[in-house]
Formats: structure tokens, sequence, C-alpha cells
């Protein structure tokens, strides 16, 4: 006899060890299908459990009314039941747009601010989340076409820290009936018909293609994440004991002997991966195309260097490759900036190319990319010069000329206090117009009525 979705998500959850007596678990419920079906489960199973539970609800500010009433309809549920609950509103496209990400990724960052804050709040020390089985399958496709890595490929994980998803364990249609058994309404996202986002046009173009194929292709699916996990985690080990023979920790830099050559491609490629990620203390942006360049610095001449993301150098030397952050710019450092031409700055492994054009009717949409920028050019002051953090640099934050002193900015974007000195800043005679790789200042942006647009485009690593 086949489970209920509760028992699936009691055995799930037991597998997993999500949540023991005494825990007490934050739900992170939207009002939709899923989060709706996670929320009462947790709820139903809280007493013969022996945890707490509270909710979380994020209202974004994308939807108007609709987002509003759903934020109602999560109140209006928590307090007919007994559930604590905290409601946040923000405005997710503004933050989005400011910090140059998609809607979908700054609205999933103020998410998760908002939801370890309630957990704070409450004393809660597990989040639930309410991913799914066919969340999972997304997710694996996702990262597929974007040419990820094998950790791609385990889709979503169930436990990340204190992160938890009791549902992957169940299809989308599974909690549709669970639902409709129970009569409970929930709330519909007319976002998630919108094909513009690429999750929308994998679940609603691509899966029932694959279902046609085969009817369990989900379930097949969630089963190869879970082996490539299993997999994942006898490599970890792998790398952790291929660590003890050929990587040596020296001053600021991680060396890496060529004797890791004679391992297979997989635990090689992991180990470098590990060592670029522990350097720079993120893994966010280090690449399979970072992992490939590292392991073909291996065959270059000694004394070969190439750079990579968080200010990273790697450098051939005698018996391997040493992987360290690059050397910081001297204070006083500073380097004029032709309006039109190439400036290289081989100590930083920067090229930067600029030139002036005509305008925006002339030649198009602003360019949305983090390295390549257009500025007013006749509302610069000067000359242009790179050069790194002083006392009293500042931004212009909004078009009344509002200001924002730069080691504010870099405290409110939690760039590391050790990386502040290290950012380089596009500057005129006045004030700061670009801090290369964040935000430009609000009076040099291009407009309808900028008459000539001064183009700068990066490159991060020279050959």
């Amino acid at each position: 006899m086949e489970k209920t979705v509760q028992e699936k998500v009691r055995s799930f959850m037991e597998e997993y060890h999500m949540a023991e007596k005494g825990d007490c678990i934050l739900a992170a419920v939207s009002g939709g299908a899923d989060s709706l079906c996670m929320l009462m489960v947790l709820l139903a199973l809280r007493q013969e459990r022996g945890y707490g539970l509270c909710a979380a609800h994020v209202e974004h500010g994308i939807r108007g009314e609709e987002s509003q009433r759903d934020a109602a309809f999560v109140e209006g549920y928590c307090r007919e039941h007994g559930i604590p609950v905290r409601v946040y509103r923000c405005q997710a496209a503004e933050y989005a747009k400011e910090q140059r990400m998609t809607l979908e990724e700054g609205a999933r960052q103020l998410r998760y601010g908002f939801l370890r804050q309630a957990a704070a709040e409450f004393g809660a020390n597990k989040i639930a989340v309410a991913h799914n089985r066919n969340d999972c399958a997304e997710t694996m496709l996702f990262h597929l076409a974007r040419g990820s890595g094998l950790r791609g490929l385990q889709g979503i994980l169930p436990v990340r820290g204190e992160v938890i998803r009791p549902l992957l364990c169940v299809e989308r249609r599974e909690i549709e009936s669970f639902l409709q058994e129970k009569g409970q309404a929930y709330c519909h996202d007319r976002t998630n018909e919108e094909l513009k986002y690429a999750r929308n046009k994998i679940r609603r173009l691509i899966f029932p293609v694959l279902e046609e194929v085969n009817s369990q292709a989900v379930a097949h699916m969630g089963q190869a994440a879970c082996a490539v996990s299993k997999a994942l985690e006898l490599v970890d080990a792998l790398v952790q004991e291929a660590e003890e023979n050929y990587v040596k920790r020296q001053g600021q830099g991680i060396f890496i002997s060529q004797e890791v050559l004679s391992e297979k491609d997989l635990l090689c490629a992991s180990l470098l991966h590990k060592s670029l990620s522990e350097a720079a203390g993120s893994s966010r942006d280090i690449t399979d195309a970072h992992v490939r360049q590292a392991f073909q610095l291996f065959g270059k001449q000694v004394g070969r260097k190439l750079c990579f993301p968080y200010g990273l150098e790697a450098e051939r030397t005698y018996g391997g490759i040493i992987i360290m952050k690059k050397k910081q710019v001297a204070f006083q450092e500073e380097w004029v900036l032709p309006p039109e031409g190439m400036l290289e700055i081989p100590a930083l492994g920067y090229r930067i190319c600029t030139k002036i054009m005509g305008n925006l009717h002339e030649i198009g949409e602003i360019p949305k990319k983090m390295y390549t920028k257009w500025l007013d050019y006749d509302k610069i002051k000067g000359i242009m010069r790179l050069r790194t953090r002083r006392p009293k640099d500042f931004f212009v934050i909004s078009a009344d000329g509002k200001r924002k002193k730069l080691k504010n900015y870099l405290i409110d974007e939690k760039v590391p206090r050790q990386q502040r000195d290290s950012v380089l800043l596009l500057v005129d005679e006045e004030h700061v117009l670009w801090a290369l790789g964040w935000r430009i200042s609000e009076d040099v942006k291009v407009t309808e009525h900028t008459k000539r647009i001064l183009e700068i485009q990066v490159q991060r690593e020279i050959p």
C-alpha cells in the first residue's frame, strides 16, 4: 500500500535527521500549495515528534493586491491553527536593480535574510522550505543546461546547514492531491505561469514531454540526484585524504604538488576546486572553467600565472602550482584612464578598454554586465583615475544628489574588511564614479538626455 504524504515526509525527515525532539522549526510559508502542504504536515507531526513550530511569510512587493492577499491568507491560517507567524514586506524589484541581480536572485536573497531574522526572533534552529521533488528535477536540468559540473546534478539537497526541505520526497501532483483531499484552499502565484522565467519554461514545456517518455521521469531524476550526492560524499572523502599527500599551506598560499596528476582526473579536479574555494573564502564564483584553467597550469612553464575571481592568482612553480591572494595595491597607487584607448594593470590582472559613443537613440540598450559600464561622459569632471579607496570617498546615490560614503556602502554590501582596500575605484576630480564589480554613481548614469556615452570594458585577466 502506497504511503501517504505525511508518512513519506515523516520517514524522509527521520532518514536525514531534519529535526529532533526539542528543536524549533521555522516554516517558510508563501501560501502556495507546496508551502501550505508542508506547514500542514509539520503541524500534524509537531506533537508526535516533539519539536516547536513557527512560520514566516515574505511579501516581495511584486504582485500588488494579489501579494497582499497571500500575506493575509498566511496570517489567517496561522492564527486559526495557533502557529506564531511573522510577515515581512520588501520591494524585491528595487533591491534587485540596486544590487545588479535578476529579480529571482534579489527576491531569494531578501527572503532568506528575513527567514534567518525570523528564526532568530523565534529562537528557531531549523528553517523549513517547501521545495519538492519536481523542484529538484528542475534544478538538475537548469544546472545541466548552464554547463554545471557533478555538484550541480545533485539538484537540491535535503539539508544544508540549518535549512531543511521536508517535501523533497514528494511530487507536486501528490501535494495537490493532498490539499484536495483535505479540502484546503491555497494561493496561486500568477508569476509561476510566465514563460519569461527559465524555471517556468522547464516546468511547463520540458517536463510534460519527459513524462510522455516516462511517467516516472521526475522520480527517476530524484533517484539520480540522490546517487550523485552519495557519489560526491565518496569523492569528498577521497579529496580529504589526497590533501594530506599533495597540498601544503605556505604562508598565505596553498601549494599543490604536481604529483596530484597521478590521480584520476575527477579527484584532481575536485582537489583543485576545493583549494581555489578555500583560498577565495567562497566557492560561489569558482566554476569548472576555472578548475580546468588551474589544471592546465601544471603543463605551463615555471613562472606562468593565471588570475581568478576573488583576487586570486595561481602561479606555476617548481614541483607544482601555488594559489594565493594577489598582492594588494599600495594605497597611494593610481592610474590615469584615458577616455578612449586601453589601460593595462598587470599587477592586478586588468585590461581596461574605453571609447566614447553617441546617445541611446543611436546605439540601443544599456548593457547589464558587471564589468561593462556606460557612463554619461559629459557629467565626468576632469581626469579619470583608477585607485583604491580613501577616507572621504563617496557615491551619489539618488537623482537629487544625495551622497553615501563608500565605507558605508562596502559595509552594507558585506564586503569583507580585508578586501575593502583592494576594491578598485574609478574616480573623477570630485567623487567615485564606479566601484569595479559593484555600483556606479547615480549622477553619471546614462539617460535619454545623455549626449555622449563613455563605454568602459574591464577584462579581468591579461593573457
